[in-house]
């Protein structure tokens, strides 16, 4: 009897404590919706009870920062800058290769004047993980809105070699590739994109619009064969 006691104790923690994991999940869920739906005061509602179901959610201070964010920008707010500087930080505490975070950050430093912060913090991300496609990725990204196309491509073209399942890295490649003309690159990065991940319906989309575009030139050209810490910026 006392051994089945013990038994029901153990499956009532793990019941609680896998429903705290659910729960917080469910209300980033919800959140998330609400603000797609332009709702950001229900967001913010919703991201604060799942931290509240789980303070060690990465995705929730991410995503309440970027409802912070979101507002802060829009009403020319720094109180709600900082605080979703602070967020964007404490997510990254808990996920130190939060890539979504890594880009929130990134564009709050620009949007606040600090672009040489922004770059550090990717290139720092970078060089802690040389191995990962990722910050680069988010670094081309950089680069590209800041008009550096060049660059931006390099980038692109280390992600795709360190990784060559990274169908964002293919993806991003592509497009730049177009913004660029050079639409044989283009299509076949658009191609592997999708190879690695089918389920890409604007993807394949731009390809058909490529393959398009490739099948009209060949007639007149010859074509061969993705508290505030400062540490990390």
């Amino acid at each position: 009897m006392q051994r089945n006691s013990r038994g029901l104790v153990l499956f009532i923690i793990l019941l609680f404590s896998t429903g705290c994991s659910i729960t917080s999940d469910g209300w980033n869920a919800q959140g998330v919706q609400a603000f797609q739906n332009g709702d950001h005061r229900g967001a913010v509602q919703k991201f604060q009870y799942a931290l509240n179901a789980d303070s060690t959610n990465s995705d929730s201070f991410y995503n309440l920062g970027r409802v912070y964010h979101e507002i802060g920008k829009k009403n020319g707010d720094d109180a709600f800058l900082l605080e979703a500087e602070t967020l964007y930080n404490r997510c990254l505490d808990l996920s130190a290769d939060h890539v979504d975070c890594h880009r929130g950050l990134a564009v709050l430093l620009v949007d606040t004047g600090r672009k040489q912060e922004a770059f550090a913090l990717l290139n720092n991300w970078a060089k802690d993980r040389p191995s990962m496609s990722q910050p680069r990725v988010e670094l081309a990204r950089l680069y590209e809105e800041q008009g550096d196309l060049q660059t931006a491509r390099l980038h692109l073209e280390s992600a795709v070699k360190l990784n060559a399942n990274n169908a964002r890295a293919h993806t991003a490649l592509a497009a730049l590739s177009e913004r660029q003309g050079d639409v044989r690159t283009a299509y076949a990065a658009y191609q592997k994109s999708l190879m690695v991940n089918p389920n890409q319906p604007n993807v394949g989309k731009r390809l058909a619009l490529v393959r398009q575009s490739l099948g009209e030139s060949a007639g007149n050209t010859r074509i061969a064969d993705e508290s505030v810490s400062r540490g990390r910026y």
